[in-house]
């Protein structure tokens, strides 16, 4: 979060022809589990989250931003929570929407003398505003993935489909994508030689008064040996609440 309040102490000097500019946004949020690329972070636990961003306006097409993520996480050994960074760039070019920037993923309380499940990645991802519907995709790469597995690429493609029916905005939302791991024995344990798999989910999100509220259904293609059991690689149904407040 040392990001995310710089950018507000940056918002609180700023010269006053530039505060139009900077935005500070805090969503907190509660989920009932916590699902990453179909694969339960929690083991069937619910999670609390907090996540922020400060983004400077540089022109009417780009901004750039950095960002905070913050989550409790149970993978059945000391790790307790996972804090993520992230920065890059946004480009809006009348309704594409660019977003290339990285991420690093960073895990409280490991296990001494285990492999790191720390991580970076460099994304890059698409969405154009039809109206009616926002089409998306998006490439996830990390030259070296949780747990030291390598070489690891994330492909994503995803649609928002907005419902015009009521004040509560709500909105129809899918995404699929496929993980590919150079090292898969090192992900999922010795013996797993599967070096990719598909994970999906979708979705109904409504918005009232700064809150959203939405209800998934996620899932993925996963042997049961991948993910203790089957328990934690779908499928699942997830309830989720989040406020978002920008200053």
């Amino acid at each position: 979060m040392r990001a995310a309040f710089a950018a507000l102490a940056l918002t609180a000097t700023a010269p006053a022809m530039a505060e139009d500019r900077l935005s500070l946004t805090l969503t907190p949020a509660v989920v009932s589990e916590y699902y990453f690329r179909g694969i339960s972070q929690t083991d069937g636990h619910p999670a609390a989250q907090l996540s922020g961003e400060g983004a400077f306006k540089i022109n009417d097409t780009f901004t750039g931003y950095l960002g905070a993520f913050a989550s409790n996480v149970d993978f059945n050994n000391s790790v307790s929570a996972e804090v993520d960074f992230t920065g890059g760039f946004r480009s809006t070019f009348d309704k594409l929407t660019l977003d290339l920037g990285l991420i690093r993923y960073m895990y409280l309380d490991q296990p001494t003398g285990s492999q790191t499940y720390d991580f970076t990645e460099a994304k890059l991802t698409a969405a154009y505003d039809f109206g009616f519907a926002i089409p998306s995709a998006g490439i996830y790469y990390s030259p070296n993935f949780q747990l030291d597995s390598g070489n690891a690429t994330y492909l994503t493609a995803g649609l928002t489909v907005p419902v015009p029916v009521t004040q509560f905005e709500p909105k129809i939302v899918a995404n699929i994508g496929q993980q590919t791991i150079d090292k898969p024995q090192n992900f999922f344990g010795a013996g797993n030689t599967d070096d990719k798999y598909l994970d999906w989910n979708i979705g109904l999100f409504a918005s009232y008064w700064g809150f959203t509220a939405g209800l998934q259904y996620v899932d993925t293609d996963l042997k049961k040996s991948h993910c203790s059991g089957g328990a934690n690689c779908g499928p699942a149904a997830v309830l989720s609440l989040s406020y978002a407040y920008t200053f």
